[in-house]
């Protein structure tokens, strides 16, 4: 049997799959590796794309986006983007006549892929989230409970602004991207 030339990038694939680790090492720092710093999320399919940053609660309790409308947060005070439980993200839809990093959200369809990257000195993770449910809420019946409750298993659910939008002055509801984690890379 001959295989003939393999080339550069079967070569590369190989490689990285030898590094392709869904537990760190032995010999990993296991601190930093606990403590990655999310970077970025990603939707390919529809060529979304952000920086990420942790955010909190604002002065009268609600969870706002990032005041640049070209980062989305991920709520401090819940699961982290490294833990079990549900992150919650948030980003506008647009600001100020500005599409914001949310802008296409509203195109996202069960099945979609939702990358999250993160990396410290010691290593860097690829989490791929894949699209379970797609909703949008009237902002009187927003999933509060849904969103903030426990999870087994390590999900997120991306929220910005969706719906009719009144008066070209405020949305009426709320678009909520529900995804569960289906793979988890770790590069070292």
């Amino acid at each position: 049997m001959c295989f003939g030339y393999v080339g550069r990038g079967f070569i590369a694939a190989v490689l990285a799959l030898v590094m392709i680790s869904s537990t760190a090492p032995a010999n990993a720092n296991q601190k930093q590796v606990a403590e990655l710093e999310t970077l970025t999320i990603s939707i390919d399919r529809v060529g979304l794309s952000g920086a990420l940053v942790s955010i909190a609660l604002d002065k009268t309790g609600s969870l706002a986006p990032p005041a640049d409308p070209h980062l989305a947060g991920w709520y401090e005070g819940g699961s982290t983007p490294s833990g079990v439980g549900r992150t919650v993200i948030v980003g506008a839809v647009d600001f100020k006549g500005e599409t914001g990093v949310f802008w296409e959200l509203r195109h996202v369809i069960v099945g979609d892929r939702i990358v999250i990257r993160s990396g410290s000195n010691l290593a860097h993770s690829i989490k791929t989230f894949l699209v379970t449910e797609v909703t949008l809420y009237r902002k009187s019946d927003f999933p509060t409970a849904r969103l903030y409750g426990n999870l087994s298993y390590q999900g997120v659910a991306l929220v910005t602004d969706g719906g009719p939008n009144e008066s070209r002055t405020a949305y009426l509801g709320n678009l909520v991207v529900y995804a569960q984690l289906q793979s988890r890379v770790l590069l070292y």
